[in-house]
């Protein structure tokens, strides 16, 4: 089993785990960003994952719901078909395709004054793991799917960073409207 994939609920309180780089390390993926090198790096990665939940939160309507960490571990499997990179976790419908992310720096925002601090923002999680290493100089992945839930069908984003060879720091967003009630929920 591969170590470990952090999924930290948006918006909580953790240290920064112990797990963390020495002083000046810097993180064996820091500069492997572009395509053409996640394309020789992402055979490492595939195999079963423990995933660690840290915290987050549920936003329906005015409403924000708290999630503490939980103390379970789950598994996530991640494998290579073909040019696709695919995960899957027992509570999953079918796989995701996992691909490089073309986005702006991830960041935490809080829109809601009751929503708390993230336990651990993407920067920090870099910090801890990576060294002296910017965000955008790591691989970043993406991955789209939809779950039912509640009787809807919720559209769910996972955005992982792959931090050190064996820990990937996720963010989990599932958003969907329930009984026309708008809800978002995010899972660091």
């Amino acid at each position: 089993m591969r170590p470990v994939i952090v999924l930290t609920a948006i918006l909580s309180c953790a240290a920064v785990p112990a797990l963390a780089q020495r002083a000046g390390d810097i993180s064996d993926l820091c500069g492997t960003s572009s395509p053409a090198t996640w394309q020789g790096l992402r055979e490492h990665f595939v195999g079963d994952w423990r995933v660690d939940h840290l915290s987050g939160y549920v936003h329906a309507g005015r409403m924000v719901i708290p999630m503490e960490p939980s103390p379970e571990t789950e598994t996530m499997s991640i494998w290579v078909l073909g040019e696709d990179l695919l995960l899957d976790h027992a509570e999953m419908t079918e796989p995701m395709a996992i691909t490089l992310a073309d986005e702006g720096r991830w960041v935490i925002e809080a829109n809601h004054p009751e929503i708390p601090e993230p336990a651990l923002t993407p920067d920090e999680a870099v910090l801890a793991w990576a060294g002296d290493c910017d965000q955008e100089d790591l691989p970043r992945l993406i991955g789209q799917s939809h779950v039912a839930m509640a009787g809807a069908v919720m559209d769910m984003t996972l955005r992982m960073l792959p931090v050190d060879m064996d820990t990937i720091y996720a963010i989990l967003e599932i958003e969907g409207a329930a009984q026309a009630v708008q809800d978002q929920s995010e899972v660091l």
